[in-house]
């Protein structure tokens, strides 16, 4: 079966007066791993580049990174983001891609930050800031600090805990924000014992991605965790060969 090629978002920051493309080893390791090539997309401001992205690239990681900008979801409390919020331009490559790769029906794993813009994309909100909005919340590890391992319990049948194999599963985590409002036309699919919601899917296409608020690439030594990589190459490469069959017929 052919491998398929995975686009990768990057972090997009000023360095050394420069601005640069780039994204943690992890997610890389974890795609190859998985049976999949992993690519570096870079941002481009044409919608039409853009889609041109989307005809080339088999599957596509959200990756992880900085707090979303505030006015995306109309945050009430924008002091409570981190210092480091995410570029205008990273954002809109990330929103414009998710929707042209989901338009094809290409698969789409979404991390963390990638999580939770889904949900924005969808018209829901966000926790600025867990620890100081949630009374009784579950430590879910410091933003661009330490992760910290807690349980989640994911929907029986549900198309991530298929992918998994279990319904329970302890996780890695690191972020300090996190779904407040569902967005329209999303489902929660797993949550943190706090009652956090920890997994999201489309309610009229529940395999059109995974998404996570936990950070699976750091763990990819577990079987559930790198089973969420698997469940990405493998359907691009489903893709691959179904359209590659379509072809053949039609010739």
């Amino acid at each position: 079966m052919t491998k398929p090629l995975i686009g990768v978002n990057p972090y997009y920051f000023e360095r050394h007066k420069s601005w640069w493309n780039a994204t943690q080893e992890k997610y890389y390791k974890a795609v190859y791993l998985a049976g999949g090539i992993p690519m570096t997309l870079h941002h481009v401001s044409s919608e039409i580049a853009i889609e041109e992205i989307a005809n080339k690239i088999d599957g596509f990681v959200m990756v992880g990174g900085p707090d979303l900008p505030h006015q995306t979801y109309n945050s009430q409390n924008p002091d409570l983001l981190d210092e480091d919020v995410m570029h205008k331009d990273r954002e809109q490559f990330d929103r414009t891609l998710f929707l042209a790769m989901k338009n094809k029906g290409k698969p789409i794993l979404a991390i963390c930050v990638g999580f939770q813009h889904i949900n924005v994309i969808y018209g829901g909100t966000l926790y600025e800031d867990i620890p100081s909005q949630t009374k009784e919340s579950v430590f879910h590890g410091v933003f661009n600090g330490d992760w910290v391992e807690h349980s989640v319990r994911l929907k029986d049948k549900c198309l991530i805990a298929q992918a998994m194999g279990t319904t329970n599963s302890v996780i890695p985590s690191t972020h300090h924000q996190g779904i407040r409002k569902l967005g329209d036309g999303l489902r929660a699919v797993a949550w943190a014992e706090d009652g956090l919601i920890e997994a999201i899917e489309d309610k009229k296409t529940p395999d059109a991605f995974i998404a996570v608020q936990w950070h699976p690439e750091i763990d990819i030594q577990s079987q559930e965790q790198l089973r969420l990589f698997q469940w990405l190459t493998k359907k691009a490469a489903t893709k691959i060969e179904a359209l590659s069959n379509k072809n053949y017929l039609s010739a």
